[in-house]
């Protein structure tokens, strides 16, 4: 299985990754570089947990073990520590130079590990949970959507590579829709062997289609 890491320190992989929780006595040592990432670390979680709306400046505040002033201080509002968050936290590179059939295979993996998105900061969980709220729509369309696409389009190649590409994302993110936002039996774990083989099918259509 494939590892797809994100540029940023402690943001993990594309959909999998582990979330360092910051102490309260980092924060406490007004250290502006500390206090940023304790912020950044709290906020990923609330932001996860939560979405966008419903995210609390003061949870994530306590959190970071800081004083919720300093969020306007070192990101100026809320909407700006969700940019923050979602900055540069993709990198699909790892998928460079495959054939299409291991692309799919790795791109299959990820969308199955969205059996459990609570493992780890997830930026589609954010974005999915946060899909009320237009002003993080915006956000998140110019931070994550948009480069996400960019990016394995430029990989794919070749014509219609940015539909392309959409397409085979929304697969990935509509599994989170299914299993944990629906939570579609049909879509559970327990039938992650057929559903491996139906979406690696389906996936491969996209991808070789016009070719």
């Amino acid at each position: 299985m494939i590892t797809i890491m994100c540029k940023r320190k402690s943001t993990g992989d594309y959909l999998s990754a582990t979330i360092v929780q910051s102490t309260r006595s980092d924060a406490r040592k007004r250290n502006p570089v500390a206090t940023k990432e304790a912020l950044l670390d709290a906020a990923r979680t609330e932001f996860q947990r939560m979405g966008y709306e419903a995210a609390s400046t003061r949870n994530i505040a306590s959190e970071a073990g800081c004083n919720a002033a300093l969020i306007n201080r070192y990101f100026g509002s809320k909407i700006g520590l969700l940019e923050a968050v979602m900055e540069e936290c993709i990198d699909l590179t790892p998928l460079d130079g495959m054939p299409p059939n291991e692309m799919v295979a790795a791109l299959v993996d990820i969308a199955l590990g969205k059996a459990n998105p609570t493992s780890g900061f997830d930026p589609m969980v954010v974005a999915i949970k946060s899909s009320g709220s237009e002003e993080a729509q915006e956000v998140i369309r110019s931070k994550l959507g948009n480069p996400m696409v960019e990016q394995l389009a430029s990989l794919i190649g070749g014509d219609n590579a940015d539909q392309k590409a959409g397409l085979l994302l929304s697969i990935v993110s509509g599994m989170f829709v299914g299993r944990v936002s629906v939570d579609a039996d049909a879509l559970s774990a327990d039938h992650n062997d057929a559903l491996r083989e139906l979406i690696f099918k389906a996936m491969m259509a996209v991808l070789v289609s016009g070719s």
